[in-house]
C-alpha cells in the first residue's frame, strides 16, 4: 500500500507540475519576457549595494538575477515551475508538521503562485520573499531545542525582516500561532507574544534609523500590494492560507482528540483530489489568465525582434483593438510594405491609432517610443526612451534605443556612457561590445545598414518648440521628401482623418518615391476626392485598376439600395466592403480609443 501511496504521489506530482509548466511556456510566455524587459539586472557593487537599502532588498535582487534568464520562455517557465515544487515540499512539510497531511493541501499554494504569475507586473522577487518567510518558519518548527530555537527567533527575525521585507510578518504570525496553540511550554502565551512585539518594532526601528521609509510603510513594505483585483485577492489568500491551515489543523487535532488529519488513500479520496484541483485550474485559467495583455505583449516582442509577420498574424487574433495594438499593427504594416493595401483590414480610429499620446506613465513612454526611432525622428526617439528609463530605471529596451539614438547624432561618448552599463550584464554584454566598435571608430556607422539609413534621414531644419510630445509628419517629409516611412505615414493619417483635401495636395510624391503602381487604398481615396470635387488629379503615368472601379460600382449600387437607412446599411455592408476606404470614410467614427 506504501509503494502504491508513493508511486500515486510521484505520478501526480509530475502531472501537475507539467501542467504548471505548460501554463507559463504557452499562454504566458510573453509576460515572461516582458518582465526581463522592464529590469536590466547588473554585476557590479552599486548595484547590489543599492537593494540593501530597503526592506526586501536581498529578496529583490535575487529575484531580480532569476527573471533576467526570463529572455528565454523556456527558463523562464522552469524558474516558476521549480519555484513552485520548492514551494510545494516547504508547504507540505510545514503542515506535516502540524499532523495535517495530504498532498491537495500543499498543492492549493502552487496554484496561488500560478494565478499571482499570470500578472504581468508581479515578479519572481515577491515569490522569493515568501520561499524565504516559510523557509524561516520551517527552520523554527525544526530545532528542537527550545533555547536554540528562541534565540535564533531574535536574532533571525530582524535578518529576516531585512532579507524579505513585509513577507517577514507571515513568518512572525505563523510563529505566534504554533507557539500559542502547538506548544507544550508552560511559559508559551509570554513567548508567543514576543513575535507580535518582534513584527511591530523592528519594521518601526528600522523605518527610522535604517532604511528611512515611510512610516505608514513599514510593516507592509516589499508586498505588491500595488496590484489590483483579482491578483490582490490572491496574494491576500497566499499569506492567510497557512494561518489558516495551522489554526484548521489544531481545531481537528481537538475534534479528533489527538489524531491528526491523514487523508486515506483509495479512489474515492484520489478522485475527489483530482477534481478540486483541476477544478481550481479552470477558474484559474478564466478569471487570472491575461489573454488580452498576453497577446499585447506578444505583437510589442515580435515588433522588437522586426518579425512584422507574426506581429500582424498575433494582432489579427486579439480579442481587443486599443491604441496600443492599433499603433503597433499599422507599423508591421508598413514593414511588411501593406501599409496602402491592408490599412483599413485591421481596426482604425483616426490618426491617432498611428501613435501614441505622451501621458506621465512610464508604460506609455515604454511601449510609445518605437514608433519615432522607425521614423527616423531621432530626437523624439531619444526622449521616449530617456522617459522611460527615468519613469522605471535601467532596462535593455531603453538603453539599446539610447545607444544607438546617440550614435545617430555622432555622440559616441554619451553612446559609451550606456554601453559600459550594458556591459555589466549576462545577456547584453555581447552587443555592447559589438557597438562599442563604433565608439572608437565612428567611420564604421557608415558601414551599419541601420545606422546609415538613420544618419541619413536625421533633422537638418528647427522644428517649433512645444511642451507636447508627436509626430510631426509634414515637417519630417519637408525634411526628407525621400523617407518613405514618413510618406505612408502621412497619407495613412489624412486619409484616417477623412481629410481628402491633403491627401489630394500630397498624392504627387508617389511618383518622386518611385511607386509602380498606386496603393489600393490610394485610389479608393482618390475616386472618392474626384466624385466630389470633378477634379482629375491621378498623377501621371498611373491609374486606377479596373478591379477598383468595379468594386465602387458595386458599393455604389449596394448603398443606393439602403438609401438613408445608415445603421442598417453598415452592418449589412461589412462583410463585403468592410476593408475598403469608402466604408471607413461613411461609417466609421475616427475617434480614437484609449
Amino acid at each position: 500500500m506504501l509503494r502504491i501511496k508513493t508511486r500515486y504521489q510521484l505520478a501526480a506530482g509530475s502531472a501537475f507540475f507539467v501542467v504548471f509548466f505548460l501554463y507559463f511556456i504557452i499562454f504566458n510566455r510573453y509576460h515572461l519576457i516582458y518582465q526581463e524587459q522592464i529590469q536590466l539586472f547588473r554585476f557590479n557593487k552599486d548595484y547590489f549595494t543599492d537593494f540593501l537599502s530597503r526592506p526586501g532588498g536581498l529578496s529583490e535582487y535575487i529575484g531580480a538575477f532569476l527573471t533576467q534568464f526570463f529572455l528565454f520562455p523556456f527558463a523562464g517557465a522552469l524558474i516558476i515551475t521549480l519555484s513552485g515544487c520548492f514551494l510545494y515540499w516547504i508547504s507540505g512539510h510545514i503542515f506535516r508538521k502540524h499532523q495535517f497531511n495530504g498532498m491537495l493541501w500543499a498543492f492549493i499554494p502552487v496554484l496561488i503562485l500560478a494565478a499571482l504569475h499570470s500578472y504581468h507586473l508581479y515578479t519572481m522577487a515577491y515569490t522569493v520573499g515568501l520561499i524565504i518567510s516559510l523557509i524561516y518558519f520551517l527552520v523554527y518548527l525544526s530545532i528542537e531545542d527550545g533555547k536554540l530555537r528562541y534565540i535564533i527567533v531574535l536574532i533571525g527575525w530582524p535578518l529576516l525582516y531585512c532579507i524579505a521585507g513585509g513577507y517577514a510578518i507571515l513568518s512572525a504570525l505563523l510563529c505566534f500561532i504554533h507557539e500559542l496553540f502547538f506548544s507544550r511550554n508552560r511559559f508559551r502565551l509570554i513567548i508567543a507574544l514576543v513575535f507580535p512585539a518582534l513584527a511591530f518594532t523592528i519594521p518601526y526601528l528600522a523605518s527610522q534609523f535604517v532604511f528611512y521609509i515611510r512610516n505608514e510603510m513599514e510593516w507592509t513594505y516589499f508586498l505588491p500590494l500595488f496590484i489590483g483585483a483579482p491578483y490582490k485577492h490572491m496574494l491576500i489568500l497566499s499569506l492567510i492560507y497557512y494561518p489558516l491551515i495551522i489554526i484548521l489543523a489544531r481545531g481537528w487535532l481537538a475534534f479528533s482528540k489527538g489524531k491528526g488529519l491523514v487523508s486515506g488513500w483509495n479512489w474515492k479520496t484520489i478522485l475527489t483530489g483530482t477534481l478540486v484541483i483541476v477544478s481550481l485550474s479552470g477558474l484559474i485559467y478564466k478569471y487570472f489568465y491575461d489573454r488580452k495583455t498576453e497577446v499585447l505583449l506578444g505583437i510589442d516582442h515580435y515588433v522588437q525582434h522586426s518579425d512584422w509577420e507574426q506581429a500582424l498574424k498575433l494582432s489579427a487574433s486579439s480579442p481587443v483593438k486599443n491604441r496600443m495594438i492599433m499603433h503597433f499593427t499599422n507599423l508591421a504594416l508598413y514593414k511588411t510594405g501593406r501599409m496602402g493595401d491592408y490599412l483599413f483590414h485591421f481596426p482604425q480610429s483616426g490618426s491617432a491609432g498611428l501613435w501614441l499620446d505622451w501621458e506621465q506613465d512610464w508604460i506609455i513612454a515604454f511601449f510609445g517610443g518605437e514608433i519615432y526611432y522607425q521614423l527616423a525622428y531621432n530626437s523624439e526617439a531619444y526622449r521616449w526612451a530617456f522617459e522611460a528609463m527615468e519613469a522605471k530605471g535601467p532596462n535593455p529596451r531603453s538603453l539599446k534605443r539610447l545607444v544607438l539614438t546617440s550614435l545617430v547624432d555622432d555622440n559616441t561618448a554619451l553612446a559609451g556612457k550606456y554601453l559600459k552599463v550594458l556591459e555589466r550584464t549576462l545577456f547584453y554584454r555581447n552587443w555592447a561590445q559589438s557597438y562599442l566598435s563604433y565608439v572608437n571608430h565612428p567611420e564604421l556607422m557608415n558601414k551599419n545598414k541601420e545606422l546609415s539609413e538613420k544618419r541619413h534621414f536625421r533633422i537638418h531644419t528647427d522644428f517649433i518648440n512645444s511642451d507636447n510630445f508627436g509626430v510631426r509628419l509634414p515637417q519630417l517629409l519637408a525634411d526628407h521628401p525621400d523617407n518613405r516611412m514618413v510618406f505612408e505615414y502621412f497619407m495613412a493619417s489624412l486619409l484616417l482623418d477623412k481629410n481628402l483635401e491633403g491627401f489630394a495636395a500630397n498624392i504627387y510624391r508617389v511618383k518622386e518615391l518611385g511607386y509602380k503602381i498606386l496603393p489600393v487604398h490610394y485610389e479608393e481615396a482618390l475616386i472618392a476626392y474626384m466624385s466630389y470635387t470633378n477634379k482629375n488629379i491621378i498623377p501621371e503615368g498611373y491609374t486606377i485598376s479596373q478591379t477598383t472601379r468595379n468594386r465602387l460600382s458595386d458599393y455604389a449600387a449596394t448603398i443606393y439600395n439602403y438609401g438613408n437607412n445608415i445603421d442598417f446599411a453598415a452592418r449589412e455592408m461589412y462583410s463585403k466592403f468592410g476593408k475598403t476606404y469608402w466604408y471607413y470614410l461613411k461609417f466609421i467614427n475616427s475617434q480614437p480609443q484609449k
